[in-house]
């Protein structure tokens, strides 16, 4: 059974209007939504005497205003603020609400384009890989010629997101996009590794050495491959197949079987997880 919410206050005959998202807002649960999906977006234009008049006045919530009342003659961070609204109402579980207070103070005194980023920043940050490349796809449509260091980082983002995705060919043309931009050098580490994933290793080999340019840093790709196998050879998921296969030499197929189908199950649903547009 889903979670029942109670709605608390009383809808509002005039609708509280946030001109820079477009939206207008009826009751506080709707307020709460509006604080929390754009949180990325939102910043201190939100404490302010109109909104808290609004909450007294048209959802007859005294309580709740008198207790904003105060924080608009402080400098009070918008996370705080929306962190107040948003406890009051219990519309969010605790967990929620921390993580929107963060949100709010991660985007102070961004540029609107910033603020746009980090919102699909946080969706790669979660495994949303599909919605975030489509979102980065229509922010680099709006982002003004001169935003070259936003847009290379736009593109390299795309890039991570492809790999989440095993898409290793295209995320590689992303990077490369992105150092092209910006000359960085971990960007060019990482297109040669999505390169290298794409590739069979002779084929990797061969366009390593018809690239004499990217040496040095072909080396420190080595490097990182042979650290990232010594750290899987020492990780429980290593343990975790050793202890599957242990199991199929001894005879005994069918725990093999069940674990093994237990894990890729697991695995399938994290994969579901990661693509699918859900925030």
């Amino acid at each position: 059974m889903g979670k029942i919410l109670l709605g608390t206050g009383e809808y509002a005959k005039t609708p509280y209007y946030f001109e820079n998202l477009g939206l207008r807002v009826f009751s506080v649960e709707e307020l709460c939504y509006v604080l929390r999906e754009n949180a990325f977006l939102l910043d201190r234009e939100i404490v302010n005497k109109r909104l808290v008049r609004w909450i007294e006045e048209e959802l007859n919530l005294s309580e709740l205003a008198d207790m904003l009342y105060p924080l608009l003659h402080k400098k009070t961070p918008a996370g705080a603020f929306a962190g107040v609204i948003l406890r009051y109402t219990n519309f969010y579980e605790e967990e929620t609400v921390k993580k929107t207070e963060e949100i709010y103070e991660a985007g102070a005194n961004l540029s609107v384009y910033e603020k746009l980023k980090s919102r699909v920043d946080y969706l790669v940050r979660n495994e949303k890989y599909m919605a975030a490349i489509r979102e980065y796809e229509v922010l680099l449509g709006k982002l003004p010629e001169q935003e070259k260091e936003m847009t290379s980082s736009i593109i390299h983002n795309m890039g991570v997101a492809m790999c989440g995705l095993f898409l290793f060919e295209e995320a590689a043309q992303q990077f490369l996009k992105a150092y092209e931009l910006k000359q960085d050098g971990e960007t060019l580490v990482e297109y040669l590794a999505a390169m290298r994933l794409s590739m069979k290793e002779e084929d990797y080999i061969a366009f390593a050495a018809g690239h004499p340019e990217y040496y040095e840093d072909t080396l420190t790709l080595e490097k990182r491959v042979e650290e990232l196998g010594a750290a899987w050879e020492e990780s429980e998921e290593k343990r975790g197949l050793d202890r599957r296969l242990l199991r199929k030499v001894q005879g005994d197929t069918a725990g093999y079987y069940a674990e093994t189908d237990t894990r890729l199950q697991e695995l399938k649903n994290q994969y579901r997880e990661s693509v699918t547009s859900e925030v």
